[in-house]
C-alpha cells in the first residue's frame, strides 16, 4: 500500500502544504456534491414535468401549483438520493484504492459529503420541516415520534460510516507518523481538522446569498458531523 508521502520529519513547510491542498480538496467536493445535489432536484423537476424550473448554486427554483403530491416528494427526494449515490459510490472506490494520495483524499472528502447530504437531512427532519426530508415526512404524516427515531437512526448509520472513514483519513499517513504522538496530532490536524474548519468558512461564504438559513446548515455543521460523529480522541489514537 503507497501511503501519502509524508515522513516523520515533518517540518512547518509540508504541515502548510498538506492544509492548503486538503482545504482545496474539502471545497471542490463540498461544492461538487452539493451542486450534484441540486441536480437530482433539478432532473426530478423535469421528470414530473414542473413548470418555471431554474437551477441555482444551492437551490432548484420551480412552480409546482397543480404537482401532486407524489411528484412533490420526489422532487424533494431527489436531491438525498443523488447524495447517497455519491456517498455510496466513492466510499466503494476509497475502499478499492491502493494509493494513498490527494486523489484518494478528494474521493474521502466526496463520499462524506454524499453522505451527509442524506443523513444529514435525515437527522434534522424533526426541526426543519422546510427541508427536503423534513418536508417528505411531514407531508407523509409521520408522527413525530416516527421523524425522531428516523433521526436518530440516521446520526448512528452517519456515525458508523465516518468511523469506517475516519480509518482511511488516518491511513494517509504513514506508519511512523501515526504511531507516534508527536506527530499523529500535528498530522492530523492539518489533513482534517484545520481544512475542515477552513473549508467550512469558505464554502458557508460560497453559499451566500440563500433564500432560506436552511442552506447554511451543512456547511456550518460540517465540523460537528466529521468531528461529532467519530471524536478527535479517535483520530488521535487510532494507529
Amino acid at each position: 500500500m503507497v501511503r501519502f508521502r509524508m515522513n516523520s520529519n515533518m517540518g512547518k513547510a509540508k504541515l502548510k502544504y498538506l492544509i492548503i491542498n486538503s482545504t482545496i480538496l474539502f471545497c471542490v467536493a463540498n461544492i461538487l456534491e452539493m451542486t450534484l445535489h441540486e441536480f437530482g432536484h433539478f432532473f426530478a423537476s423535469i421528470i414530473v414535468g414542473a413548470k418555471g424550473i431554474s437551477i441555482h448554486h444551492n437551490y432548484v427554483l420551480n412552480i409546482d401549483q397543480g404537482l401532486q403530491l407524489g411528484s412533490i416528494l420526489l422532487i424533494k427526494a431527489g436531491g438525498p438520493l443523488v447524495s447517497l449515490i455519491i456517498g455510496i459510490i466513492f466510499h466503494a472506490v476509497c475502499s478499492q484504492q491502493k494509493e494513498r494520495n490527494l486523489y484518494f483524499l478528494f474521493n474521502l472528502y466526496m463520499a462524506s459529503f454524499g453522505y451527509i447530504g442524506i443523513f444529514g437531512y435525515l437527522m434534522i427532519s424533526p426541526v426543519f420541516t422546510g427541508g427536503d426530508t423534513g418536508y417528505i415526512c411531514l407531508a407523509l404524516k409521520f408522527p413525530l415520534w416516527l421523524t425522531i427515531t428516523i433521526a436518530i437512526s440516521s446520526a448512528l448509520t452517519l456515525y458508523l460510516l465516518f468511523r469506517n472513514l475516519m480509518k482511511y483519513f488516518v491511513e494517509m499517513g504513514t506508519r511512523e507518523i501515526i504511531e507516534k504522538k508527536a506527530t499523529r496530532i500535528p498530522f492530523i490536524h492539518s489533513l482534517l481538522m484545520a481544512p475542515v474548519i477552513l473549508g467550512m468558512t469558505v464554502t458557508a461564504i460560497l453559499n451566500l446569498p440563500v433564500i432560506t438559513a436552511i442552506s447554511l446548515i451543512a456547511p456550518i455543521c460540517c465540523p460537528l458531523t466529521f468531528f461529532g460523529t467519530t471524536g478527535m480522541h479517535y483520530l488521535r489514537n487510532t494507529i
